[in-house]
């Protein structure tokens, strides 16, 4: 599997493209906007399709490029079950307030601990409720990567102030799930840089 980054949009999300080498098939998570920038990575820089958009949650900043890109790759979105509330929602997706609103229908809702094989690609759901109540990270385990979306940082983790959020639930997804994954997995957020599980529970004190 190979990762590819693309930053988008005014608050420069962490759009990422893996891909399979052998398949030539890809999914790309988080696109939040600059739908014509990813298109073209994937097809003229990488030349492979891509299968499925996936979203670590639903705010405005991970959405904005959702329906453009399903309109110029026709792959289908997914997302985990407690979002379909929020991605359906300007107001608690907060696209409303920076005068874009957007409201997204997934194709797929995904459970937590859900196994999803895709054109050579496996992961694991897990459910990360905090930074939204619907928040999700893939888990590659054979890889050893995991996409943290905007639930876990490097040296930091998301807000927590905005419609469904919660401090106290967040703390505990990072904590009692996260954490429990092998210390050397690759975290691959949704804003910064890559870190380690490692480096996370060293930095949170554990």
């Amino acid at each position: 599997m190979t990762i590819e980054k693309i930053s988008v949009g005014a608050l420069q999300v962490n759009c990422y493209i893996l891909l399979d080498e052998e398949t030539k098939k890809a999914i790309v998570i988080d696109p939040g906007d600059d739908a014509d920038r990813i298109y073209k990575k994937l097809t003229s820089e990488l030349n492979v399709e891509c299968v499925a958009i996936l979203l670590t949650h639903g705010h405005f900043d991970h959405i904005l490029g959702v329906k453009e890109l399903k309109g110029l790759t026709g792959a289908p979105v997914w997302a985990g079950a407690d979002e379909y509330r929020l991605l359906g929602d300007a107001d608690l997706n907060v696209s409303k307030r920076i005068r874009r609103a957007e409201e997204i229908i997934p194709d797929r809702l995904l459970k937590d601990g859900e196994r999803v094989d895709v054109s050579g690609l496996s992961f694991k759901v897990i459910f990360t409720p905090g930074h939204t109540e619907g928040s999700v990270c893939y888990y590659f385990d054979k890889e050893g990567v995991l996409i943290t979306g905007d639930t876990l940082f490097r040296f930091g983790y998301g807000r927590t102030d905005l419609p469904t959020g919660s401090e106290a639930a967040l703390f505990s997804s990072i904590t009692q799930r996260l954490f429990n994954l092998p210390p050397d997995t690759k975290c691959y957020p949704g804003h910064g840089e890559v870190t380690d599980i490692a480096t996370e529970r060293n930095n949170f004190g554990l």
